[in-house]
């Protein structure tokens, strides 16, 4: 807890150099990024779930099944379907879209952005959430080719193994 407190009096003197607009901006990228509001656990009635037997799951009976929809065919769709929060869930589906549907083997950034516009959905920062994402230990995209040695230089990506299997469990 004293770790916890220590880190908020730091944040809160670092966010008062900045105006409430630019404090926003900050807190709003930072939640984002850390998928804070990823899982939504209201809806969740943990009680209940510990109570339950193990016993209690039963197999489909072959009626029983649900009847597979089929695959959406528009970019909006298959976004619903994802349903991503973060920004780099949100990148992270319409690269797979891109590989997937348009049958590109990689991608640059203006591109994610270009379709996350074409369906009203806005990242702040696609280039900046794409470079923070490559410096995680697992990253769900990773870059191919880089045009230059500077921080501005073009990238080219692809999605990794990592990034491939949050979409497949999501429209599983």
């Amino acid at each position: 807890m004293l770790s916890e407190l220590t880190v908020m009096n730091d944040v809160a003197k670092i966010l008062s150099t900045l105006n409430g607009d630019e404090q926003r901006r900050v807190i709003v990228w930072l939640t984002d990024y850390f998928g804070i509001l990823d899982d939504d656990y209201s809806d969740y009635d943990f009680a209940a779930m510990d109570s339950l037997e193990p016993q209690a799951f039963t197999e489909y009976e072959a009626d029983d099944e649900p009847v597979a929809e089929e695959a959406p065919d528009t970019f909006e769709s298959f976004y619903n379907l994802v349903a991503p929060k973060t920004a780099i869930q949100k990148i992270v589906t319409a690269a797979h879209w891109l590989e997937n549907k348009d049958g590109k083997e990689a991608w640059k950034s203006f591109e994610v952005n270009k379709l996350l516009k074409s369906v009203d959905v806005k990242v702040t920062s696609v280039s900046g959430t794409l470079g923070l994402e490559e410096k995680k230990d697992q990253p769900l995209v990773e870059v191919l080719q880089k045009s230059g040695d500077s921080m501005q230089a073009r990238k080219t990506f692809r999605l990794s193994d990592a990034g491939r299997s949050f979409i497949e469990d999501r429209i599983a």
